[in-house]
C-alpha cells in the first residue's frame, strides 16, 4: 500500500521561460527544491531556456544558461528540457550547447515525438518550434496516437511537453488587458510606464492582423493547437499537455481528466485574461503535478500552493 501511495505522489515539477534567472530567483529555486523536491521527482524546463537569442555562446547568453544549470543542478531529481522559439534563435548550434548540461527532449533538431518512460509517466516531447517553422510536414501524428494508447495499456499517463501551448488566455492567444493599450512601451521594458492610448491599440491590432508566428493566430501554429486537441478529444483518455511560451499560470480542463497546463512564469510575467481559463495568475512560479493533485506555486511564496485541484487522474 505505500509503494503504491508513493507511486502517485512521484511530482512533476514544470517551469518555463525561465531564461533570464536573476540570482535571487536561482536562491528562490534552490530553496522551494528543498521544500517541495525529491530524488524521484523530475523537473522540466519547457523551453526559452536563454533569453534573447539562445545560447549562441556570447558571455550573455552563457551567464543566463549557467543560472538555469545551477537551478537543475540543485534539483534533487531528473531533469528534462525541450527548446522555445528564443532557444531557435541561435539554430542547432545553441540547442547542441544546450544539450551539452541538459537531456534535451526530442533531441537537437528533430521534431519528435520523443519520449521517456518514468513510472507513472510517459513523458513524450515535440519541438513546437521546429513543427511551425516546418509546417509539421515531417511530424508522424500517428506516432503520438499509438504512444497515448500505448500508455494507457501500461497504467502509465500521458504527458505531452511543447512550448507553444494548444491554448492560452495569454498574449500569444489574442488576449490583452487594457495596460497593453495604454502603455504599449511595456513591451520593451516593464519600467515604461509611458501612456500611448493610441498606438497601443494600433499595435495590438496590427499583431492580431499580422498572424506573426509566435502567435495562435499563425497558421502553421494553429493547426497543431487544432490537431492536438481534436486528438486529446478522440482518444479519451486522460492526458496532460503542458507548454511555457506567455509568461504566466493557467491552467485550462479540456475534458474530464485532461488539462492544458501553461507555465512559462520562470523569471518573468506579463497579464492573463483569467475570465478565458479555468484558473490563471500573472505570478512567478511554477506547477507540481501527479496523478492525484494539479498545483500552483508562486515563488515568493514557497510554503502552500496559490491553487489546487485534488482530483485523481486514475480511471
Amino acid at each position: 500500500m505505500l509503494v503504491g501511495l508513493l507511486w502517485l505522489q512521484q511530482a512533476v515539477f514544470l517551469v518555463g521561460d525561465a531564461g533570464a534567472l536573476t540570482a535571487a530567483q536561482v536562491r528562490q529555486y534552490t530553496l522551494f527544491w528543498q521544500k517541495h523536491a525529491h530524488k524521484e521527482d523530475i523537473l522540466i524546463w519547457l523551453g526559452d531556456n536563454v533569453y534573447p537569442r539562445g545560447h549562441d555562446g556570447s558571455g550573455g547568453a552563457v551567464r543566463r544558461w549557467k543560472r538555469l544549470v545551477a537551478v537543475s543542478r540543485a534539483f534533487p531529481g531528473r531533469v528534462y528540457a525541450i527548446a522555445g522559439n528564443h532557444d531557435w534563435k541561435s539554430g542547432i548550434a545553441g540547442l547542441r550547447r544546450e544539450a551539452q548540461d541538459l537531456y534535451l527532449l526530442p533531441p537537437p533538431g528533430q521534431i519528435g515525438p520523443a519520449t521517456i518512460e518514468t513510472s507513472p509517466w510517459l513523458l513524450i516531447a515535440l519541438d513546437s518550434e521546429l513543427y511551425i517553422q516546418t509546417g509539421g510536414k515531417d511530424f508522424l501524428w500517428q506516432a503520438l496516437d499509438s504512444l497515448v494508447v500505448t500508455a494507457r495499456k501500461k497504467n502509465l499517463y500521458p504527458l505531452l511537453l511543447l512550448h507553444h501551448p494548444v491554448r492560452t488566455a495569454g498574449a500569444h492567444g489574442g488576449h490583452f488587458p487594457l495596460g497593453a493599450h495604454l502603455f504599449p512601451l511595456r513591451v520593451l521594458s516593464r519600467y515604461l510606464y509611458l501612456p500611448l492610448p493610441g498606438l497601443g491599440t494600433i499595435f495590438i491590432l496590427l499583431r492580431k492582423a499580422a498572424h506573426h508566428p509566435t502567435d495562435l493566430s499563425y497558421p502553421a501554429y494553429r493547426q497543431l493547437s487544432q490537431e492536438l486537441l481534436r486528438r486529446v478529444d478522440s482518444l479519451a483518455v486522460p492526458i496532460y499537455i503542458a507548454s511555457g511560451h506567455d509568461h504566466n499560470l493557467q491552467i485550462h480542463r479540456i475534458g474530464p481528466n485532461s488539462w492544458v497546463i501553461v507555465s512559462g512564469s520562470g523569471c518573468k510575467t506579463e497579464p492573463v485574461a483569467r475570465s478565458q481559463a479555468t484558473w490563471a495568475r500573472a505570478t512567478l512560479g511554477l506547477w507540481r503535478l501527479t496523478p492525484s493533485t494539479l498545483a500552483a506555486y508562486a515563488l515568493t511564496r514557497p510554503d502552500q500552493p496559490i491553487w489546487k485541484f485534488p482530483k485523481t487522474l486514475v480511471p
